[in-house]
């Protein structure tokens, strides 16, 4: 696919992968974006909380702990960068009886050692102020102020897209069939029978990281497959003012009620190992788990107001740390092993791994001259005046042709991003850059006008616009073409 050696190759589209390629995109390198989905954010940082963390119960001494402190503070200046929405409205840790408290005053005194912001409150009317929504049963929390909500597919894409504002190849739908290296250079297969070379590989495919891995040998790590389940509630339908934790055990920080980016709340999740890295599906079982884990934190959740279940695999290891540093070959860098708070130091491994790149595989970094230091988000119909839109609609009547009434999506928006830096394929992508389907008919109204769209500006047949790519095919066949073939001669 390529004429020289790409300097490095990043096998994992998620939002470390991202993380990566944005913090060594502003270098003169040849960088090239490996991920076998047909979007980037595709695996755990599509089903992910959310939530930044502030350094909180995690080992000491352990990467969780050193990059999750070092990358909540690069937020601020990342996320204005790349013009991704980011609030730290705080998260906090709950007690209901003496035991859970001891942990909490435990943990109180090791944050404080971490010159961490925390607060530890006992107080009954001071808890309620800090959120009100707290079951009454709650006898402490320990509230740290600079936890804080993202976006993680939106900040995925955006890092992605900056990368390639600076020169970063991207190729989707390529699924790594085998590696093989040949004097100092690496071939990575795919399973279609594309080629790339670099001179240095980063293993950062999530769940799949163990089986990069031992394609070169190194068999050092299994993954293991830990699957979270969650429950998405309507647009206000629980005001909430924190991210709300109970007190975590050795396996998780436990079922979590929370708030987005968007106003929705969600419940969740649990955390199951399974066999399969593919096993996203939901369960009755699971799901009444997190009710009855989102009931200990909150007086009451409006269940009516559900309006989606999902779920998302983490890639967890027996040595419960992150595996991050050079395998048994030179030139291929492992960054594997990244569950909670994996998101959260997404930007600190970014770093990291630069500094292993630096100090190990032997790069000197010079800047580019013309590195381009911000990405601009597209404008969005919410964001604009009744003038401003007037004015719109005038250049572009799309302005004014809603197309998803639940998050206020015009037709305009849709086309733009049908044109963006990453080629759109299916719908799916449509709803990650710009949330039509994400509201509370979950599609039902704007899913074939969104398919219409597709096809039309992507100059596809309509049958073949997907949900995420390759045989997820929402429409089956023209219902007159179908009854054609149905009642032919003398079928009935």
């Amino acid at each position: 696919m390529s004429k020289q050696p790409y300097d490095i190759a990043i096998i994992g589209g998620g939002v470390i992968g991202a993380a990566i390629a944005q913090r060594l995109a502003k270098y003169q390198l040849s960088l090239v974006l490996i991920e076998k989905e047909e979007d980037v954010a595709m695996g755990t940082s599509k089903a992910n909380s959310g939530i930044i963390h502030q350094g909180y119960f995690t080992t000491k001494g352990s990467l969780k702990e050193s990059l999750s402190l070092r990358s909540n503070k690069l937020f601020d200046e990342v996320c204005p960068q790349l013009d991704v929405e980011f609030k730290r409205i705080g998260a906090i840790f709950c007690a209901t009886n003496e035991k859970e408290l001891k942990t909490l005053e435990g943990e109180f005194k090791e944050s404080r050692e971490r010159n961490v912001a925390v607060e530890l409150v006992q107080d009954r009317d001071r808890i309620q102020e800090i959120e009100p929504q707290l079951n009454d049963q709650v006898i402490a929390v320990l509230h740290f102020p600079n936890a804080g909500i993202i976006t993680p597919w939106e900040l995925t894409i955006a890092m992605v897209e900056h990368s390639i504002i600076n020169g970063l190849k991207l190729h989707l739908g390529f699924e790594v069939a085998y590696i093989k290296r040949e004097k100092q250079i690496f071939q990575i297969n795919s399973v279609k029978g594309q080629k790339i070379e670099a001179k240095t590989i980063i293993n950062a495919a999530g769940v799949y990281s163990d089986s990069i891995a031992k394609m070169i040998g190194d068999d050092s790590f299994n993954i293991i497959p830990r699957r979270g389940e969650y429950i998405m509630f309507d647009k206000n339908s629980l005001q909430l003012n924190k991210i709300i934790f109970p007190t975590p055990n050795v396996v998780s920080k436990g079922i979590v009620v929370a708030p987005t980016m968007h106003n929705n709340f969600f419940v969740g999740p649990n955390a199951n190992e399974i066999d399969s890295k593919e096993g996203i599906n939901t369960t009755t079982q699971g799901l009444n788990e997190i009710l009855q884990g989102g009931l200990k934190l909150v007086k009451k959740l409006p269940i009516r107001k559900h309006i989606t279940n999902f779920a998302g695999i983490r890639a967890s290891t027996i040595t419960h740390d992150f595996i991050i540093g050079v395998s048994k070959l030179s030139q291929f860098v492992n960054v594997a092993g990244i569950d909670s708070p994996g998101l959260t130091s997404s930007l600190g491994i970014a770093e990291y791994v630069e500094k292993i790149l630096q100090n190990d595989c032997g790069y000197k970094f010079i800047e580019k001259r013309n590195y381009i230091p911000t990405r601009k988000n597209q404008i969005r119909y919410a964001q604009l005046s009744e003038s401003e839109l007037a004015e719109k609609i005038k250049e572009n009547p799309q302005w004014g042709n809603m197309i998803c009434r639940c998050e206020l999506v015009t037709e305009a928006e849709i086309v733009e991003a049908c044109h963006g830096l990453i080629p759109i394929t299916n719908t799916d992508m449509i709803k990650r850059r710009l949330r039509p389907g994400m509201g509370r008919c979950q599609g039902g109204f704007c899913l074939p006008k969104v398919m219409k769209i597709i096809s039309r500006e992507r100059g596809v047949i309509y049958e073949q616009v997907t949900k995420t790519g390759r045989d997820s095919h929402i429409v089956f066949k023209r219902t007159k073409n179908l009854c054609s073939e149905v009642f032919q001669g003398d079928q009935l």
